[in-house]
């Protein structure tokens, strides 16, 4: 498949989503945290601080060690240091390899799409172009391009420009779809977070591309700033079942 990778300011980078909330009546909600992505919606604008692009690129970034040196990331070399590339989250074992990102970054980011890719390819939930409407494959290879950390699969080469327009658009709608797609073996029937009971009025919340189901939108918070125990649930869970 054909690569591309988009180049985001931090306006643009807002529209590129990375957690999503749905409502059981189907409206859009945004869930407001500080330590994952929120801003679903398509129309939202205005520039977003360094430090919030990089959080809402977090979770689906897919290499656990350094794209420069194949350290691993916040082993002995230090903590993780987060840097962003033309609007793009590259994480790195230390500031040393920050030089080799300045030097020749096209190598770097290649790696860190294809890995990308490689995580979400398999279970990318869309069939047809979120932009055009068409059949993926229809007018030849799809071309797989790179938002921030997500992937977006396009019919072509002309619907590229749409996305960096509007990139939320686009994400709106494959978060949608992995939403759709996971929530037939969704294997919690309570909310990972509260512990009660999920009823008709629950929230389906998307961290990166993994769907959480919660009780109400206040838990969306604490998704947000611990993870991993929800995560740990989650997968618990789904291994019993």
């Amino acid at each position: 498949m054909k690569l591309t990778a988009t180049l985001l300011t931090s306006a643009a980078l807002l529209l590129g989503p990375l957690a999503f909330a749905q409502e059981h009546d189907g409206h859009e909600a945004h869930g407001a945290h500080d330590k994952a992505a929120a801003h679903a919606g398509a129309h939202d604008e205005g520039p977003v601080d360094e430090a919030k692009q990089i959080a809402q690129q977090i979770p689906c970034y897919p290499l656990k060690t350094c794209v420069v040196s194949g350290e691993p990331l916040g082993g002995e070399m230090g903590d993780i240091v987060d840097v962003l590339h033309e609007g793009r989250l590259v994480r790195l074992c230390c500031k040393m390899c920050k030089k080799d990102l300045a030097k020749d970054p096209a190598p770097i980011m290649a790696k860190i799409d294809a890995a990308i890719i490689a995580a979400q390819g398999p279970t990318y939930p869309l069939e047809t172009c979120p932009i055009s409407g068409e059949k993926l494959g229809s007018k030849g290879a799809p071309i797989d391009h790179i938002v921030g950390t997500r992937l977006v699969r396009l019919c072509c080469k002309s619907c590229i420009k749409e996305v960096d327009k509007a990139p939320g658009k686009a994400l709106v709608e494959v978060n949608k779809a992995l939403i759709a797609a996971q929530k037939p073996n969704y294997p919690l029937d309570t909310c990972p977070v509260s512990g009660e009971k999920l009823g008709d009025d629950a929230v389906d919340f998307l961290y990166g591309t993994r769907l959480v189901r919660l009780c109400c939108r206040k838990c969306v918070k604490a998704v947000g700033e611990h993870p991993e125990p929800v995560l740990a649930k989650l997968d618990a869970a789904a291994k019993a079942k």
